[in-house]
């Protein structure tokens, strides 16, 4: 089992910088929830895939990914357009 797989009580000794991390919007649109796939560039851990949960587009494009990853020390991130796709193709 990976840690990404175990939904544990997350701690500080999971946590991670995700590199590829957009910073946050000041203004954004909520968006009805659609079930994605991340790239995400962890700090030890490297770039992997994710599945998250997409809520918001900010107003250049950015997408805001909710993630179930104890890894991730929040709720989610926003990342660029190219880090996220839905059924096999970019959003």
């Amino acid at each position: 089992m990976t840690e990404s797989e175990d939904y544990g009580t997350a701690t500080w000794r999971y946590r991670q910088e995700i590199r590829n991390a957009a910073s946050a919007r000041p203004s954004y649109q909520d968006r009805p929830p659609m079930p994605v796939r991340a790239r995400i560039e962890w700090e030890r851990d490297g770039t992997e895939g994710v599945d998250g949960m997409a809520t918001r587009l900010g107003f250049d494009g950015a997408i805001f990914v909710e993630l179930k990853d104890r890894r991730c020390s929040t709720l989610g991130i926003w990342l660029r357009p190219d880090d996220v796709w839905r059924e096999g193709r970019p959003i």
